[in-house]
C-alpha cells in the first residue's frame, strides 16, 4: 500500500529529516546540501520530499522512522463520528488520516490541523470561515469537503477519499507530460477554479502537489483540486519568514509577483500559478530556479521567463499552447487571462486545432465529468453525507419535542431535586470520577487546590483525562497556575474558556517528574475549563510514550489570584502584540517553563537609544537560551546565550554569561527581543528534537545608550 522512496537526509538548519531528492527543507525551507541525480534531477521544482501512498491527499508525509511508530490517534473517534483507521500523510497544515464515518460506514479522509495552528484561536476561527466557503464547492473536479470543526482540541476537515497520485509525483517519476495531456488536465483545473472564483475564493497555493489525478473508467485523467481556502491560513507567516529570515515554508515556484509582494490577490494570481504549473509539467523544469527560495522569488518579480518550447530537452509544444503559458506568466495581472474561464476557452481552442478528437467536450460538462472517475463503493459521497445529515436533523427535531414534553411534565419540582443533588456534591479537595468530559467536569472554587490522579485509561489508545471548571472573579487581574508532577509520566495542562472549542493554551512540562509553574497569566473574568492529561508528544528520537496509568500518586492543581509586577513576566507574551514591556534601567525576569514556550519583551517606541543585556542561569546541557532581536541592526540575527560558567562552543552565535545587543534607536519603532529554548548543538549527543523546558530564570535589563 505504501511505497517508500529511499534516502532520508537531515536538514543542516533545523535537523528535520527530508528525502534526498528534496532541494529545500520541508519544515524550515532551508536549502539542502544534497543534489539529486538521474531522472529526478529534471524536476527540482516538483520535489515534494514525500512518502507516497496511492490514496494520499498530502504529498508531505512522515519520515520512514515515524511510519513504524504507533500513532496515538489510531482508533480514536473524532467528533463522535469519524473513527481514525490509518495515517495517509503529513503536510504543512497537518496530518491526513483515512477514517470511517461511524454512522454511515463509509470511508473519508480527515485532515487534522497541526498542533501549532490548532492552538492559535485566530487561525482556527479563520480556518472555519475558509472551510465553510470550501464546503460550498461542489464541482466534480474539486475535492469535496463534507464537514469541518473542532472536537477535544482537534481541529478537523472531513473530505472525499481518493485513490490516485498527485501531479507532482507523476511528473517527477515519469518526466515531462505531452502537450495534449497537460491541456486536458488544466482544462479540468479551470472547471474547479471557475466555480471557486465565482464564490470569491482564491486558491493561493496551486501547485502540482495540490492536483490529484484519478484514473477514469476509460483510463483518462480525472482531476481533483485540493486545499481550497487552507493556503490563506499560513500565507502571511510564509511571506514574513521570507522577509525576515530568507526562508519560506512551502514552495516558491508557483507564487505570483503580487502574492510575493504581499499585495491583495485575486483570480489572476491563480492564473499565474497555473502558468507556472503548465510550464513545469511541459518542460520538467520550473519557470525560475535559484540556490535559495529568496532567489526564486526575486526572479518571479524581475526576470522574463524563457519560452517553454525553447527549453533544452522539452518535448514538442504547439505554438498556441506556448503563448498561452507565457500570457499566464505576465508580471502585470492585467496582461494575463482575466479569468479561469477565459484561459479554459483558449486551451480548448488550442486542443481542437491540434487534435480531431471531440472528447474535450466531456471535460466541460460537470455531470459527465462526475461519472468519469471510477467509483469506490467504500468511499463516502456528498449525496450519502447529505442524506445522513437530513436524517440527523429529523431525529433532532423529534428528540427536541420529546425532551420539551418531559421537561414540562417534570416541572419545577424536578429542577429543585436536581439542584439539591448537585449541591450535595460539595468540594472536598479531591477529584470526583468520572470527569473525563466537559459535561462531567468537577467544580473547583477559585484559589482552591484540587488533588487528582491520571488513573484508569479510557481505552487502549487513550489515557485518563480530568476536567475541572473554575471561575475567575472580576477582581483578579492575573492568575497563577500550578500543576505538580507525577513520577512516571509527563503531564499537560490545557486551558479552555467555557463554551469555546479551542484551547487558550496548552502547557506541557515535557518530562516526568517536572512541575509546571506559571507565575502570572492574564485570564479575563469568567468560567474556564482546565484539562489535565498525559503528555504523549515525542520530543526526541524515541517513539511517543505509551498510555500510562498512575493510581498511587496524585497531582495537585491550583488556579489562584496573583498580583503582577513589571519586573516579572505575565503570560501570554509570545508575540510582539502581547509582549512584556520593559523600560530603560529596568531588569526583567522570565522563565521558559513549558515545552515550546516563547517570550517577547519590548522597549516602547520613543524610549530613546538603548541596549539590551541578557543573561541566563546554567541549564541542562540539552537546552540553551536563544535570543532573536526584532528591530534594529541585528533584526532576525539570533544568538545563543549560555549560562555563566558553561561551555559556549566555538561559534560566533554563542555567548557565555551575558550578551549585550548593539545600540538600538526606538524613535521609529519599538525594539524587541524574542526568547526561546533551543537544542544546544554543543551538548553531547544524542540531541532531542525539542529543547527541554525548565524552571531556570533568565534576565533582561535595558541600559541607556
Amino acid at each position: 500500500m505504501t511505497e517508500l522512496i529511499s534516502g532520508l537526509g537531515q536538514c543542516p538548519a533545523c535537523r528535520a529529516r527530508n528525502l534526498d531528492d528534496a532541494r529545500f527543507c520541508s519544515r524550515c525551507g532551508a536549502r539542502l546540501s544534497q543534489v539529486s541525480s538521474g531522472a529526478d534531477s529534471l524536476m527540482p521544482a516538483l520535489s515534494s520530499a514525500s512518502l507516497v501512498t496511492d490514496r494520499t491527499l498530502d504529498t508531505h508525509t512522515d519520515s520512514a522512522e515515524e511510519l513504524f511508530v504507533a500513532d496515538p490517534l489510531i482508533g480514536v473517534v473524532v467528533a463522535d463520528r469519524y473513527r481514525i483507521l490509518e495515517r495517509l500523510g503529513r503536510g504543512g497544515m497537518g496530518v491526513v488520516y483515512r477514517v470511517e464515518h461511524a454512522r454511515i460506514g463509509k470511508l473519508m479522509a480527515l485532515k487534522l490541523l497541526s498542533g501549532e495552528l490548532g492552538r492559535d484561536a485566530t487561525l482556527v476561527a479563520r480556518f472555519k470561515r475558509e472551510a465553510l466557503l470550501a464546503s460550498r464547492l461542489s464541482h466534480p473536479n474539486t475535492v469535496q469537503v463534507f464537514d469541518f470543526g473542532s472536537s477535544d482540541g482537534l481541529v478537523y476537515l472531513a473530505m472525499e477519499l481518493l485513490r490516485g497520485n498527485d501531479l507532482g509525483r507523476i511528473v517527477r517519476h515519469g518526466g515531462p507530460l505531452g502537450a495534449t495531456r497537460v491541456t486536458r488536465i488544466v482544462i479540468q483545473i479551470c472547471n474547479s477554479l471557475s466555480e471557486a472564483h465565482a464564490e470569491g475564493i482564491v486558491h493561493r497555493d496551486l501547485k502540482p502537489e495540490n492536483i490529484m489525478i484519478v484514473r477514469g473508467q476509460s483510463g483518462d485523467d480525472v482531476v481533483k483540486v485540493l486545499d481550497f481556502g487552507l493556503a490563506k491560513l499560513r500565507e502571511s507567516k510564509e511571506l514574513g519568514d521570507v522577509t525576515s529570515r530568507g526562508a519560506i515554508v512551502g514552495t516558491p515556484y508557483y507564487m505570483s509577483p503580487e502574492q510575493i509582494r504581499g499585495e491583495p490577490v485575486d483570480a489572476r494570481s491563480d492564473i499565474y500559478a497555473l502558468g507556472a504549473l503548465m510550464y513545469a509539467c511541459l518542460t520538467g523544469q520550473p519557470v525560475f530556479d535559484a540556490p535559495t527560495p529568496m532567489g526564486v522569488l526575486t526572479k518571479h518579480l524581475t526576470e522574463t521567463p524563457i519560452a517553454p518550447r525553447e527549453r533544452d530537452g522539452a518535448p514538442a509544444i504547439p505554438s498556441a499552447l506556448n503563448q498561452i503559458v507565457l500570457r499566464c506568466l505576465e508580471k502585470d495581472p492585467a496582461l494575463r487571462f482575466e479569468s479561469a474561464r477565459a484561459l479554459q476557452t483558449a486551451l480548448v481552442e488550442s486542443l481542437r486545432r491540434e487534435s480531431t478528437s471531440s472528447s474535450v467536450d466531456l471535460l466541460l460538462d460537470s455531470k459527465r465529468v462526475g461519472h468519469l472517475a471510477d467509483q469506490d463503493s467504500e468511499a463516502a459521497t456528498r449525496a450519502e453525507v447529505e442524506r445522513y445529515e437530513r436524517k440527523l436533523k429529523r431525529r433532532g427535531a423529534l428528540a427536541l419535542s420529546t425532551a420539551l414534553g418531559v421537561v414540562l411534565g417534570l416541572g419545577v419540582g424536578g429542577y429543585h431535586l436536581w439542584a439539591h443533588e448537585r449541591a450535595a456534591l460539595s468540594f472536598d479537595g479531591g477529584e470526583r470520577e468520572p470527569n473525563d468530559t466537559v459535561g462531567t467536569a468537577n467544580l473547583v472554587p477559585f484559589g482552591a487546590e484540587v488533588r487528582g490522579q491520571l488513573g484508569r485509561r479510557l481505552d487502549r489508545e487513550r489515557g485518563d483525562r480530568d476536567f475541572f471548571r473554575v471561575s475567575v472573579p472580576p477582581e483578579a487581574t492575573a492568575v497563577s497556575l500550578s500543576l505538580t508532577a507525577l513520577p512516571n509520566l509527563a503531564s499537560c495542562l490545557w486551558v479552555y474558556q467555557s463554551g469555546e472549542e479551542t484551547s487558550l493554551g496548552r502547557y506541557c512540562s515535557g518530562r516526568m517528574g517536572a512541575d509546571l509553574e506559571i507565575g502570572a497569566l492574564t485570564l479575563p473574568a469568567g468560567p474556564y475549563l482546565l484539562l489535565v492529561t498525559q503528555d504523549r508528544d515525542a520530543y526526541d528520537s524515541n517513539p511517543p510514550p505509551p498510555v500510562l496509568e498512575n493510581v498511587s500518586d496524585s497531582y495537585r492543581l491550583r488556579l489562584a489570584r496573583v498580583e503582577p509586577t513589571r519586573e516579572r513576566e505575565v503570560e501570554p507574551n509570545d508575540t510582539v502584540k502581547d509582549a512584556s514591556p520593559i523600560a530603560i534601567g529596568q531588569t526583567f525576569h522570565g522563565k521558559l517553563a513549558w515545552m515550546r514556550d516563547i517570550d517577547v519583551v519590548c522597549l516602547a517606541r520613543g524610549s530613546g537609544r538603548a541596549r539590551f543585556v541578557v543573561s541566563d542561569a546554567p541549564r541542562t546541557r540539552a537546552a540553551v537560551l536563544r535570543v532573536t532581536p526584532r528591530g534594529g541592526a541585528r533584526d532576525g540575527i539570533a544568538v545563543r546565550v549560555h549560562g555563566a560558567g558553561t561551555d559556549a562552543g566555538k561559534s560566533e552565535s554563542d555567548v557565555s554569561g551575558e550578551w549585550s545587543s548593539p545600540e538600538v534607536d526606538t524613535t521609529p519603532a519599538p525594539a524587541c527581543l524574542e526568547l526561546e529554548l533551543v537544542v544546544n548543538p554543543w551538548a553531547p549527543p544524542p540531541h532531542p528534537n525539542v529543547a527541554p523546558a525548565g524552571a531556570e530564570e533568565y534576565t533582561v535589563r535595558v541600559e541607556a545608550g
